[in-house]
């Protein structure tokens, strides 16, 4: 299986190699194809303008803008190297500056996202948000900090826009077990995430004082402190104190991870039909020599082929509260899962 790009009634595939990236961190997807043929040959006719699909087995993984397209021409051969990000890309390039006030999350994310003319999907219940303001900022930095505030994911679409959602509770989609369908595996401790106290500053401008909110990390027993000034919209003392528990714990949980190296692309769904691989879906985990069998979220998602390892899916899988920043609380496993095409 290759990828292939579709625009201006054009499609290109067959592509020698692919690297197709997403994560509920990121506003856009990346995309990187390459191919080196005989002869000397055009350009693909890829503008700055270009709004191109991106498919896998006929569905649409991602909609992309490219952002450079290089030719390498010898006597005998003619490579392309194309890289390209989703719609959202220019939230995380541009530099901009608004001020909302009295608006819900969703409709600020809205209202920013159409300046730039990305799509934008609400799939959440938000809060009002008394004051808003970016002053010659990045709108992806706002706008992924407001959505941790609010324990929601931000993250790109197949059709390059957004969707504003909480991580999925849903069923796992499939089970992946080492040896089985799992052809390679990382366990990832990043200790660095991890600090001794959590301190959050705000002021309550209605009430005229300063706020503080504070967590400690028990599992770190040297002085390792993290203070942070909270935004304008979390700045009352239990928004303080919510934001210091919620970042304790979503760095307590994201240090702790699997990398998963899985053949192909593609899940075998409830249905009986064949889907890409997603980030914000559900699976369980068995690497019976890691004791680890459990239910996962991933948070990042890569497709990749060469000519000498095929079809890759790199999966990274973290607990469910790495993204909710709530306490884990103990439940029965859910055993709704779904086959995994070999």
């Amino acid at each position: 299986m290759t990828a292939e790009i579709r625009f201006d009634g054009q499609r290109y595939g067959f592509w020698q190699k692919v690297d197709i990236r997403e994560s509920v961190d990121d506003l856009c997807a990346s995309v990187r194809l390459s191919i080196t043929r005989p002869g000397t040959r055009d350009s693909l006719g890829l503008t700055a303008n270009t709004v191109a699909g991106v498919l896998i087995g006929g569905d649409l993984v991602t909609t992309i803008r490219p952002d450079s397209v290089r030719r390498r021409v010898d006597a005998d051969s003619h490579a392309i190297h194309v890289e390209a990000r989703s719609l959202g890309r220019e939230l995380v390039d541009c530099q901009y500056s608004t001020t909302l006030h009295g608006l819900r999350l969703g409709e600020i994310v809205k209202r920013i996202c159409g300046i730039f003319k990305v799509p934008v999907k609400i799939a959440a219940e938000t809060a009002v948000v008394p004051d808003f303001s970016m002053q010659c900022e990045i709108p992806a930095n706002a706008l992924i900090n407001a959505a941790r505030a609010a324990n929601l994911l931000l993250y790109p679409l197949p059709d390059g826009g957004l969707i504003l959602t909480q991580p999925t509770s849903a069923a796992p989609v499939a089970t992946l077990e080492y040896g089985v369908h799992i052809k390679r595996y990382e366990v990832v401790d990043e200790f660095k995430l991890r600090f001794s106290e959590y301190v959050v500053k705000g002021f309550d401008y209605d009430g005229g004082q300063a706020t503080k909110g504070a967590s400690k990390d028990a599992g770190i027993s040297f002085f390792r402190p993290m203070h942070i000034v909270a935004d304008k919209h979390g700045h009352t003392l239990g928004g303080c104190g919510r934001r210091a528990l919620l970042e304790r714990n979503r760095r307590m949980a994201r240090a702790h991870r699997i990398d998963l190296e899985v053949v192909g692309w593609r899940y075998l769904d409830g249905n009986g039909k064949l889907q890409p691989w997603a980030i914000n879906t559900q699976v369980r985990v068995i690497i019976p020599k890691e004791g680890i069998d459990g239910v996962f979220l991933i948070g990042e998602r890569a497709f990749t082929e060469d000519d000498k390892v095929g079809s890759v899916a790199h999966l990274q899988v973290m607990n469910r509260d790495a993204f909710m920043g709530e306490e884990k609380k103990k439940s029965k496993r859910g055993t709704g899962t779904r086959k995994v095409m070999k």
